[in-house]
């Protein structure tokens, strides 16, 4: 029998009846499956530089002192080590726990996609836009203890509300929802106001077709906006002091390396959905049942197309204004992909039923994929050797900040304080371009144990001391010393590191 036979229409839309009756369960079952997965990444993956900052301005003793410290540490906003702070002190420290608010927020995403996309084009549709973002880079950031997951779960919030006030359904609860929405998301990341490009945009042409101003939501709009204005005076700050010298410069071509490195797990999926799509329209061409193609909200597809201009704004901001982007900057523009090609497909396939089943089992392989591709268990300090025994025979130098931070983190408390960290913004900026990494560590010294020393008052004359150096960021100290006239001498090597004696002149 063809593929696309009544029989087989038929018989995906009495599983899409069932579907939608127990959508609940569905989304539970998959909401236990993704938990499995994502836990075990989290568990597996050791923190990294900005993870363990996060961990270090949450773990003070209350609330208001991880405010203070976020405030005076970390260029990002303060609600994400808030949150933090509560998930350690509810689930405790491990690192589950740490990433707890990303694993959550990204999921919270997935399923606003669901509802959104359900609403318009049917549970099929809607599953598939739920299982889409486990295809990109935006998965990555559903076990990172940084504010892109949670970010996300705002922006999911911000579009099923938007819609229900749109469509007046529990509108009050709705605008509330939507001003929180926007709010919470600009207290995560400064960037997403750029959210008010496809919001408003999509707004804008509704009240064009309609018009009518919708005063409630413009009104949400501006509330959701108030936290930045709370905070302009911080945000300029941040401005003036990475816009001297950054570690990611902005550039143009940007724009193409944001979807380059977003959908780089996707195509195949996306080429495998798009087949199958094509069979199933090519053969069901000789239905004869009719069709009730979904009814698509011109203003929603036009939200969907603006998400896909967040990064151009974004690397904008960051040629004229900021000088430095970085792709997860802009991760929010990835809703663009996630609503437009489960709403264009509905479309696409005017109705059919067996299309939408087709386009679902696609969808759900990046899960299995995630569940079985989980890494082994990392401790960094556990499978270096060479620096734990050089540790034990006395100090140790780390010249690369997002090195010594974390070795910092993993390294056994006795042997701790035995890291050092050597500070000097001008030779930072003079070797490496920039001295982000060491005004951050600096600035943590209040907040924890690491040890930083000036290195003007540590480098004496004939001084000796062990250096652990990446060679893949080798940091500015090695320059400066032989620079100034010291000699080296490489002790040991390990994978892609070298631990190296100086002697100072």
């Amino acid at each position: 029998m063809p593929t696309g036979s009544p029989s087989f229409e038929r018989d995906a839309r009495q599983i899409a009846t069932a579907l939608d009756r127990y959508r609940h369960l569905i989304l539970a079952f998959l909401t236990l499956l993704y938990a499995l997965g994502v836990v075990r990444h989290a568990v597996n993956r050791p923190l990294w530089y900005d993870e363990i900052i996060t961990v270090i301005l949450a773990s003070q003793p209350d609330a208001a002192s991880t405010w203070r410290a976020a405030q005076s540490v970390d260029a990002s906003p303060p609600f994400l080590h808030l949150l933090t702070h509560f998930s350690m002190e509810w689930f405790g420290s491990g690192e589950v726990a740490i990433r707890l608010p990303a694993i959550v927020g990204f999921w919270v995403f997935c399923l606003c996609l669901f509802q959104f996309v359900r609403r318009r084009a049917g549970i099929y549709f809607g599953l598939a836009a739920l299982l889409m973002p486990i295809a990109t880079e935006a998965y990555a950031y559903a076990f990172e203890a940084r504010s892109y997951g949670p970010q996300l779960a705002f922006c999911g919030l911000m579009l099923v509300a938007w819609q229900a006030a749109a469509e007046g359904r529990r509108r009050l609860l709705a605008l509330g929802l939507l001003a929180l929405s926007l709010a919470g998301a600009v207290l995560l990341q400064y960037y997403s106001v750029l959210l008010y490009l496809p919001l408003a945009g999509a707004e804008l042409f509704r009240t064009r077709r309609t018009r009518r101003w919708d005063w409630g939501i413009w009104a949400a709009f501006a509330l959701g906006i108030a936290p930045l204005v709370w905070r302009f005076a911080t945000v300029r700050s941040v401005i003036s002091n990475f816009s001297q010298t950054t570690w990611a410069p902005a550039y143009p071509e940007q724009v193409v390396e944001f979807w380059e490195t977003m959908l780089p797990h996707s195509l195949s999926f996306a080429v495998a959905g798009l087949a199958v799509l094509a069979l199933s329209l090519i053969a069901g061409r000789t239905q004869e049942e009719a069709l009730a193609p979904p009814k698509l909200p011109a203003h929603e597809l036009l939200a969907g197309l603006l998400f896909l201009g967040i990064p151009v704004m974004a690397v904008a901001i960051g040629l004229f204004k900021t000088h430095m982007f970085t792709p997860r900057y802009a991760l929010i523009g990835v809703t663009g992909v996630l609503l437009l090609v489960p709403m264009i497909a509905s479309r696409l396939a005017n109705g059919r039923a067996f299309a939408g089943f087709l386009l679902v089992c696609v969808s759900a392989l990046p899960l299995v994929f995630v569940m079985a591709a989980v890494p082994d268990r990392d401790n960094p300090v556990e499978r270096d050797s060479v620096l734990v025994k050089a540790l034990e025979q006395g100090p140790v130098v780390i010249p690369d900040g997002q090195l010594f931070l974390q070795m910092w983190y993993y390294t056994p408390e006795p042997l701790k304080s035995r890291l050092l960290y050597l500070v000097d913004y001008e030779a930072a900026v003079q070797y490496m371009g920039f001295d982000a990494i060491d005004v951050g560590i600096y600035n943590l010294r209040p907040w924890c144990s690491i040890v930083t020393t000036d290195y003007k008052g540590f480098a004496t004359p004939g001084r000796e001391f062990r250096l652990y150096q990446s060679s893949m960021r080798p940091g500015w100290v090695l320059a400066k010393v032989v620079k100034d006239g010291g000699s080296t001498e490489i002790e040991q090597y390990a994978i892609n590191r070298q631990l190296i004696r100086v002697r100072l002149k």
